[in-house]
């Protein structure tokens, strides 16, 4: 995976020196933040194909916010369209919750208790995105372009509860299991200019690989919702 990352980022350099020919390149920078979680495949009806496994109930999540912040460079190939390179520090993660149940033999009797696991996921990426955009006017920008990003800090912090009671033995802090190290995805988004050197880009990322190489009974990739701030020097 590590080869396709760089055979990606050598074809949008050569793509970006050829259209050099077309016109004059800027260069600008963006910062914003990501809004992400995980898509439990299984329970989206997008991708219906896959059914949702036996015993394993959809967990609850709340998205997590990070950092997104990077550099550009801005080309245009026609009247309407430009292609705009992008490399970006990406902050992705999710806080997911669910409901647990143990059986118990005690003296020949078995009793079911109940409780709940919390897991944190927070990963860092180094993200390159080259956009594709489409200006029907000086003022609007439609977004489309695949996404790949490499994986340079990940940590998983897991709390299992029993009856109102940690359960010590199943907790865990550290690098998450089974972590993909490559992510790639579409980008879909919208950007609107304040002024020449301004703008301001609302952007849906979703994810088409694997968020892991294990099977724990959940398919799920990364989602995103950013919201960046951009500005062009001349």
């Amino acid at each position: 995976m590590k080869k396709i990352l760089i055979l990606l980022f050598v074809s949008g350099l050569i793509l970006t020196a050829n259209a050099q020919n077309l016109s004059v390149p800027h260069y600008g920078i963006k910062v914003g933040y990501n809004h992400s979680s995980f898509n439990f495949i299984q329970y989206n009806y997008l991708f219906g194909t896959v059914k949702p496994t036996e015993g394993y109930p959809e967990p609850n999540q709340i998205a997590n916010s990070g950092l997104k912040a990077g550099f550009f460079i801005d080309i245009k190939l026609s009247k309407n369209w430009h292609i705009s390179p992008t490399l970006s520090f990406s902050q992705f993660g999710a806080y997911t919750t669910l409901e647990q149940q143990w059986d118990n033999t005690y003296i020949g009797d078995t009793i079911r208790t109940y409780g709940i696991k919390e897991e944190t996921f927070k990963m860092d990426y180094i993200t390159l995105d080259p956009l594709f955009e489409y200006r029907p006017t000086d003022k609007l920008t439609l977004i489309v372009g695949p996404s790949v990003s490499y994986l340079i800090s990940n940590n998983l912090v897991r709390y299992v509860e029993e009856e109102g009671l940690e359960r010590s033995n199943d907790a865990y802090n550290g690098e998450i299991p089974g972590v993909s190290d490559i992510d790639a995805g579409l980008n879909l988004g919208v950007s609107v200019f304040l002024n020449e050197h301004l703008d301001v880009d609302l952007n849906l990322y979703i994810g088409m690989l694997g968020f892991e190489d294990i099977d724990e009974g959940y398919q799920r990739t990364l989602k995103a919702f950013s919201l960046s701030c951009g500005y062009t020097f001349n």
